[in-house]
């Protein structure tokens, strides 16, 4: 667990999307290694963060997402605009943060090999940067997820539509780069990607 066990960083999953590359199937319920791939995520989450601390958005195939986290002690939001992109994810999420929250981390839930380690690396840099700095992730020389973002971008943040622009209006010299592992810069989009995860994983 978290020695910080910081209830003023909000942990938002973003698990919303209608998963229109995977095709068919919603890719959070494919099987990896055994468990649902938004399992994978949940308890990667709950093995670095308090349950308080997590915040869990859901769109598309919402009952079977939310049946698949199996949580009560988890806040789940469903966002009934998922369809006009991920933007409006993370708007709804800021729009539910309790007013003492100093920054959120914004985490696609299609990501299963990122560690609960670098989660905990991530947050203990926010917090050493006084909850100021944008913290990113980098794995050799790409930028990946999740990215932490501090109560100065809120009102940005909110006003998100569609897709998730922000980046692109962060300020260079407000962000920190933290060197983390590949679980940071991979995600499952197809189903060669899973593939893929399952090779990673045993490397």
């Amino acid at each position: 667990m978290n020695k910080y066990n910081n209830i003023f960083i909000k942990k938002i999953l973003l698990a919303a999307g209608n998963s229109k590359r995977y095709g068919n199937k919603n890719k959070l319920a494919e099987k990896f290694k055994g468990k649902h791939l938004i399992q994978h995520i949940r308890d990667t989450l709950l093995k670095a963060f308090n349950p308080s601390e997590l915040l869990v958005i859901l769109g598309h195939d919402s009952k079977t997402i939310r049946d698949l986290i199996d949580n009560k002690d988890i806040k789940i939001i469903n966002n009934k605009k998922y369809r006009n992109g991920i933007g409006t994810s993370i708007s709804i999420a800021i729009h539910h943060l309790d007013i003492n929250i100093q920054g959120v981390m914004i985490i696609p839930a299609d990501m299963p090999l990122i560690s609960a380690e670098d989660l905990m690396k991530l947050e203990k840099e926010f917090i050493a940067h006084n909850c100021k700095k944008v913290v990113l992730p980098k794995y050799k020389y790409k930028i990946g997820n999740p990215v932490i973002l501090p109560k100065s971008y809120f009102a940005l943040l909110k006003n998100l539509k569609e897709d998730f622009g922000a980046r692109s209006q962060i300020k260079e010299n407000d962000i920190v780069k933290v060197d983390c592992e590949i679980g940071t810069v991979f995600d499952i989009d197809t189903s060669k990607a899973l593939a893929k995860a399952n090779i990673l994983d045993k490397v």
